[in-house]
């Protein structure tokens, strides 16, 4: 009996031995279907219509998000300059959602007199309204399901670049990092130097509407414009700083970058050589090569 009751428990151990809990699933095996795949750059671009408010005044754009990644991204705010519209940094928005983020061209309420995927009037307009706008834009673009709150770039050419060092002074910890392109840290000076010549520095005396450098500006723009002072202000913004100029800007000299520079703790400029104000097809190129490098060091 005590023979038949021990072969009985070796039958049973040799069973259980046979019947072990499966491994867990090997997170490095890429054959294991339990393991997410993660494709890498470049990615699809889907392009979308993009829109919020800001005082009753519809903000609108393009927004460009990489189609094969999922859940929260990074994100680029994109800050055209003066006059300009969304289509001046719809190539960086595209290369921005190659690269993985949702990234947002749009349109400044009242910023050119031609055809807008924003409202506003021209005479409503000025650096503090457009500042205004970037502050709509980020919390909308903050709200989205598809964005990373604690990642969220800012870039801006021109009058965009004095835009976004602004809002970025003011709200430090919001930007992640910050691309600036050219960025007009003069303008304020600009119109102080042209108040003082034609209307005796006294902004009382400046019309409703002034031509000049072949833009029209109207009271607003200049009364806002003149108590700014940019360098006194944009260090506040501790972040990582990319800024990018040509040599040969005449109305932008690049003089203004590198006093920038002197106030930022944690930036870089980059020198384009026989670039002027608006870079052409080849600075484009390098423009985006080193926002995509600067973006990529960011990342995390």
């Amino acid at each position: 009996m005590k023979r038949y009751l021990w072969i009985l428990l070796a039958v049973m151990a040799l069973v259980a031995g046979c019947h072990k809990a499966p491994l867990p699933p090997d997170p490095e095996d890429p054959d294991n279907p339990e393991v997410p795949v993660i494709p890498e750059p470049p990615y699809t671009v889907e392009e979308s219509s993009f829109s919020t408010q800001r005082d009753g005044l519809r903000i609108g754009g393009v927004l460009f998000s990489p189609v094969e990644l999922k859940g929260r991204k990074p994100a680029v705010i994109l800050c055209h300059g003066l006059d300009g519209s969304w289509l001046d940094t719809e190539p960086y928005g595209r290369a921005a959602a190659r690269l993985g983020c949702v990234s947002f061209c749009f349109d400044f309420c009242g910023g050119h007199d031609g055809e807008s995927k924003s409202e506003g009037e021209r005479k409503d307009h000025s650096v503090l309204t457009e500042i205004q706008d970037v502050a709509a834009v980020y919390n909308a673009m903050k709200a989205r399901e598809d964005v990373d709150p604690n990642r969220i770039f800012l870039m801006g050419g021109s009058q965009g670049g004095l835009v976004a060092a602004l809002y970025a002074a003011d709200h430090p910890s919001y930007i992640k990092a910050m691309g600036l392109m050219f960025p007009a840290f003069n303008l304020p000076e600009l119109v102080r130097t042209y108040t003082n010549l034609f209307y005796q520095d006294n902004l009382e005396n400046v019309p409703a509407s002034v031509d000049l450098l072949g833009h029209t500006f109207y009271k607003k723009y200049i009364t806002d414009a003149y108590g700014l002072y940019p360098f006194d202000k944009i260090g506040a913004y501790e972040g990582p700083v990319l800024i990018m100029h040509g040599d040969k800007d005449s109305l932008v000299p690049i003089d203004n970058s590198r006093t920038a520079l002197q106030k930022y703790k944690n930036a870089t400029l980059v020198v384009f050589e026989g670039q002027g104000h608006g870079f052409d097809d080849e600075g484009t190129a390098k423009a985006i090569e080193n926002l995509e490098e600067f973006l990529s060091q960011h990342w995390n």
